[in-house]
């Protein structure tokens, strides 16, 4: 293991002085800076436009045209994604639209509508945009003979070029909200609000600040949910969504979210990234990804604490589904063997974890992963990277006739004739091999300090405390001991995964936890330990907990 320092300090007497360097490591060299990153900002209009690059002047042009609808009482759709930022960002923007609508006293109609993506596929695909049009997408609504004048796109519709023009052809105006990297050229839609530094649903909440000014903070909870589980950067104008939201989201009495949070056995604490990184989001893609995600987006969407009650229990069912799928499809997955630079595989995978389970496959073996669901004559592939690995520009310069193509630098999504895939996939391991550096295939630990063990207290870790909301791009800080000798090794959980150590040096002693370890009991001595500084309250009572990612005994 390749363990790298981000910094290094030589006076460890206090607390303040390992803080102070966190905050130089990252960046933060004035107390100006530091005093912002520390008390980020509320997230007013002006200053989410300057951190994004918005325009208000596409602002104004937008809600000139949506004012036009309603104005002439036109049916208005909100056209989304099925994943959790684009489920919370079509219950945002329905939301705004519908509550803006009331406020300049129109009758028009607004619809949400998501894709299904075993019938549609993803986004605006020819399927849906016929539905749409044709009006088999509404008849189960409210409104059966619902036909939209003006559809608002939410985290798509950036590169759905045939799509749009479709709607156009069809006298249908189209403003899109899309934070995906765009191709060179745009879609010709009547209005686009467009900018890749925050999520679909930063987005969405941006433009219904803009619409309903202060009453929008009350749909901040879900634009958090969206900007966490879309893995923005947690910086600038994500990390005032986030800090601010987070807030929302404790507090929040939307019935949904209560109701997902005492499934998930949360109901009495204040909510971090983790809980909606590793709760909340897969939750909601779960009903997405792999079952309708229409009952997502009612859970958000309620008022009917009853209705809530069900749809969460619900989603909680379809959540250990989604685990088993991924635990089968990683499984058969795990076992295939690559000596390219880029892991691209095709099986029997459930179409709805292809994604997560590109995932696993980068954090198993250090490389990028594509990986297809062979499942009929289009493929649909997802593709997950590495820091310094372009996953959709890679993909985007393949000679490959995608069917769809989009996505981050991280993260790209994809179908494919079944019948170019072996040229596909030559293509794009070759090409892999041939610009990849191989030193970014080299696993490694970054770590913020190292330090002695007496270095670490409770202090500290009410000071990193203020580093929160932790993220990517503000990740919680790492720490590096050496030479430890482990006093107590305690055996946790049913099969002995777990270990609580009791570990010693220079007469120093903490309390360390480790989970989901191969280490066999009993540790004796410990050559090298990473761990985050931890805060465990027990009984209104605080003590210093340190929680173990790298292990080397």
């Amino acid at each position: 293991m390749n363990i790298k320092l981000k910094t290094e300090v030589k006076d460890f007497a206090n607390a303040e002085t390992i803080f102070n360097a966190l905050l130089t490591a990252r960046g933060f060299t004035t107390k100006a800076q530091q005093d912002a990153f520390l008390h980020p900002p509320v997230p007013t209009l002006d200053f989410l436009l300057h951190e994004s690059s918005l325009e208000k002047a596409v602002l104004d042009n937008s809600l000139q045209l949506l004012n036009s609808h309603l104005k002439s009482n036109h049916d208005i759709l909100v056209f989304g994604d099925y994943d959790a930022d684009g489920v919370t960002a079509t219950a945002i923007m329905w939301q705004a639209i519908t509550a803006y609508a009331k406020q300049s006293q129109s009758s028009s109609h607004i619809l949400p509508f998501i894709p299904d993506r075993h019938r549609h596929g993803y986004g605006l695909s020819e399927k849906a945009v016929a539905e749409v049009i044709g009006g088999e997408a509404f008849q189960s609504t409210q409104y059966p003979d619902f036909a939209p004048h003006l559809i608002i796109t939410v985290d798509t519709g950036i590169v759905a070029h045939l799509g749009i023009q479709t709607f156009h052809d069809q006298g249908i105006d189209v403003l899109i909200t899309d934070h995906h990297v765009p191709e060179a050229s745009l879609p010709k839609a009547s209005c686009i609000l467009h900018s890749t530094l925050t999520s679909g649903a930063g987005l969405a909440w941006i433009f219904s600040l803009y619409l309903l000014g202060d009453p929008a903070k009350h749909l901040l909870d879900l634009a958090t949910i969206g900007v966490v589980g879309d893995m923005l950067p947690l910086t600038g104008l994500n990390r005032s969504l986030v800090a601010h939201g987070l807030r929302e989201l404790s507090q929040t009495r939307r019935p949904g979210i209560m109701a997902m949070k005492k499934a998930m056995g949360i109901v009495d604490k204040s909510l971090t990234t983790y809980d909606i990184s590793f709760g909340i989001a897969p939750r909601i893609n779960a009903a997405g990804r792999i079952y309708n995600p229409l009952d997502a987006l009612r859970l958000l969407c309620t008022s009917d604490s009853a209705l809530a009650t069900t749809l969460a229990a619900k989603i909680e069912s379809h959540n250990h589904d989604r685990q088993e799928f991924t635990d089968r499809a990683l499984a058969l997955a795990g076992k295939e063997q690559s000596d390219h630079k880029i892991i691209v595989i095709i099986g029997d995978y459930h179409e709805g974890v292809i994604g997560l389970v590109a995932g696993k496959l980068v954090e198993m073996f250090h490389k990028p992963a594509v990986v297809m669901s062979d499942n009929g004559e289009v493929i649909k592939g997802s593709a997950r990277s590495l820091p310094g690995v372009n996953i959709t520009e890679m993909l985007r310069s393949l000679k490959t006739s995608f069917l769809g193509l989009g996505g981050h630098e991280q993260a790209a999504g994809f179908s494919l004739e079944k019948l170019v895939i072996p040229a596909f996939t030559h293509e794009l391991e070759t090409l892999a091999d041939q610009q990849i550096d191989s030193s970014l295939l080299t696993k490694s630990e970054v770590v913020d300090l190292e330090v002695p063990l007496s270095a670490s207290s409770l202090k500290l870790a009410q000071l990193i405390h203020n580093l929160e909301p932790f993220g990517i791009g503000n990740p919680k800080p790492k720490f590096l001991f050496r030479d430890l000798v482990v006093l107590e090794d305690r055996e946790l959980g049913k099969e002995g995964k777990h270990h609580k150590l009791t570990v010693e040096q220079n007469g120093v002693t903490r309390e360390v936890l480790m989970f989901n370890t191969k280490h066999a009991h009993p540790l004796k001595h410990i050559k090298a330990l990473i761990c985050t500084l931890d805060i465990n309250l027990w009984r209104e009572k605080e003590s210093l907990q340190l929680i173990a990612s790298y292990v080397e005994s």
